[in-house]
């Protein structure tokens, strides 16, 4: 690892993968693909099972190589958008995924039970005594018999494959490398302006006490967005027919249904959850108007619901933060603590802001046996410590599921958000109680309100403009038009709690999840109400909960979420339970009130 300054970290990322051996393991994988055909030849309803599982042995062998291949030029054009070399090895990555998903489509069909030329359909009773000889995976494999019905015909999906890698991959690119070059005219009233050449950068002014800042920032980015809005439409219209037509040609009920599926989690979990959300819209709608009153205003601008209580003058390091929260986490659990120190130590943190570098932060899992890699822009806020509390914990989770095959080792969406909320509550809890006085408590509990709206009301509105925005925009729509769809989920979400500034209709733009990977929002706030539920049951049952929490993470993907979920008595299903988590957020606003 080159660590730049005490503070300021890179990671190193030739623990996936040197790059000298790079051309190495791509002609290894490539050489390798003619053995799908061998095997292919060898796959039959009566095959032995030590037969089946050299397969299994060799696919999870092929997977992990590829996956090497693909986050290490992935991770390296994250941390510098500008590397001519991380594009051009990641375009090679994903040219070599699209060969071996060709080399491997026969296979994968005739496990599923689809018809092969020349091949006798594998049938159930024979695909369960197969699948059973790898243990690990056969919940996998016969969810994805289960999805045969969704799957088209092998030309079909090589045609798909091919159209994803050189269409909507190159736009989602596309649209991160537009918004990476640009810098912001950063325009406080009354005060000096500057350009600031990052968002990480640009977003801390959102919490500023001067309220002039906070304004100056969100016109600063969203009118960088208002500026390139038709770029930003043509790409998001092109991914949102490209998911329409693939919906369509799969036979799924809607396009939401199609992203549930992926996530093993039923229409009707999703519907009472977005339900559920819209319901207890008042929450967050009554916090803003009690925090209009603590601000000394009227009314709260949409520039304002980040704005502090009182003025932060605390500065977090880099080093301090992980220190705070590795201490926290052992608090709780040791094994939780010893994971999150694995990846520090392991020199597997890219920290601070970089022009060059993505904004944002997030988790990436390699391969089952590589520590998982975290992605940050830590500007020495508070806010960062619960930023590096929430991606150390998906790392956490990645970790207790490293027992599994690649293949089984992620957690399905909606689940995978669990252990990154927890780890936040964890965090928070502990900064609550050791805030030295009534006031501070009252700022920290006004700024974890804020944060759920974030978290949870505020991605279950982004569900919902997307939800109408694949409604409109196959049929024909302009970008002025989506941009009034978006402006009425914002004026659904605040009532008359806020007055909201006419450059939000921009806002829209500026949300990479839905163009990246649509419907992604809902496991935000199903993430957050979860862990908020799970979180009060280990308060009220102490650490005899803790194994709980560690066995719904050990599963890793390697089980159904609601099965997982059934075990600690959690029904998805039931808008009781979300209600519940709504409940636990109502108290918190009770209590600041009391203040």
């Amino acid at each position: 690892m080159t660590i730049i300054s005490e503070e300021k970290r890179k990671w190193n990322l030739d623990d996936i993968l040197n790059l000298d051996k790079f051309d190495g393991l791509f002609s290894e994988v490539e050489s390798s693909m003619p053995q799908y055909d061998v095997f292919l030849q060898k796959m039959n309803p009566d095959m032995s099972r030590q037969e089946f599982k050299e397969f299994m042995d060799f696919d999870e062998k092929m997977e992990r190589n590829l996956e090497r291949l693909c986050e290490r030029a992935g991770l390296m054009e994250a941390a510098d958008q500008k590397s001519e070399i991380a594009k051009l090895l990641k375009g090679r990555s994903e040219d070599l995924s699209a060969k071996l998903a060709d080399a491997s489509r026969k296979i994968n069909h005739w496990l599923k039970g689809k018809e092969i030329e020349g091949k006798q359909n594998l049938d159930d009773a024979n695909a369960r005594r197969l699948f059973n000889s790898v243990p690990d995976l056969a919940y996998v494999l016969m969810s994805s018999r289960d999805s045969a019905k969704y799957t088209l015909s092998e030309p079909e999906e090589k045609i798909i494959a091919k159209k994803d890698i050189n269409g909507v991959n190159v736009l989602v690119n596309l649209r991160t490398l537009i918004a990476t070059e640009f810098n912001y005219a950063f325009e406080p009233k009354g005060a000096e302006s500057k350009i600031i050449n990052t968002s990480s950068e640009l977003d801390a002014y959102r919490y500023s006490s001067n309220s002039g800042e906070r304004e100056a920032a969100f016109l600063a980015q969203l009118g960088k967005y208002e500026q390139n809005l038709d770029k930003f439409f043509s790409i998001y219209q092109a991914v949102v027919k490209d998911w329409n037509d693939e919906v369509k040609w799969r036979g799924f009920s809607s396009p939401i249904s199609m992203r549930n599926h992926e996530n093993n989690i039923p229409d009707k979990a999703i519907e009472t959850l977005l339900e559920a959300c819209s319901e207890n819209v008042e929450v967050f709608q009554n916090h803003f108007k009690w925090k209009a009153g603590q601000l000394g205003v009227d009314k709260l601008r949409r520039f304002d619901i980040y704005a502090l209580l009182e003025k932060e003058n605390v500065k977090v390091p880099f080093n301090k933060a992980v220190k705070m929260v590795l201490e926290t986490l052992n608090n709780f659990s040791p094994p939780f603590a010893e994971k999150a120190k694995m990846i520090v130590d392991a020199n597997h943190i890219d920290s601070h802001p970089d022009e060059v570098k993505e904004g944002g932060a997030f988790a990436a899992s390699m391969t089952p046996d590589i520590i998982p890699y975290i992605f940050l822009n830590h500007n020495d806020t508070p806010r960062d410590v619960s930023v590096l509390a929430h991606e150390l914990g998906h790392g956490i989770h990645f970790l207790y599921s490293s027992n599994h095959s690649i293949k089984s080792h992620n957690a399905p969406l909606p689940l995978a958000e669990t252990a990154s909320t927890f780890s936040e509550m964890i965090m928070f809890e502990e900064l609550l109680k050791n805030a030295p006085n009534d006031f501070a408590r009252k700022s920290m509990l006004s700024e974890k309100m804020d944060e759920s709206y974030a978290t949870v009301m505020r991605q279950n509105y982004f569900v919902k403009f997307e939800i109408e925005a694949h409604r409109a925009i196959p049929q024909g729509i302009t970008a002025k038009q989506l941009s009034d769809i978006y402006f009425k989920t914002l004026e659904e979400q605040f009532g008359d709690s806020l007055d909201i500034d006419p450059i939000f209709r921009y806002e829209w733009a500026n949300i990479p999840h839905i163009v990246h990977t649509p419907f992604y929002c809902y496991a935000y706030n199903f993430g957050e109400l979860l862990s908020l539920s799970l979180f009060s049951r280990y308060k009220n049952e102490g650490r005899s909960f803790i194994p709980k929490i560690e066995k719904i993470l050990s599963y890793g993907g390697s089980e159904n979420p609601q099965k997982i979920l059934n075990e600690i008595g959690v029904d998805i299903n039931s808008k009781e339970f979300w209600q519940g988590s709504f409940d636990i957020i109502k108290n918190w606003q009770k209590k600041l009130e009391k203040y």
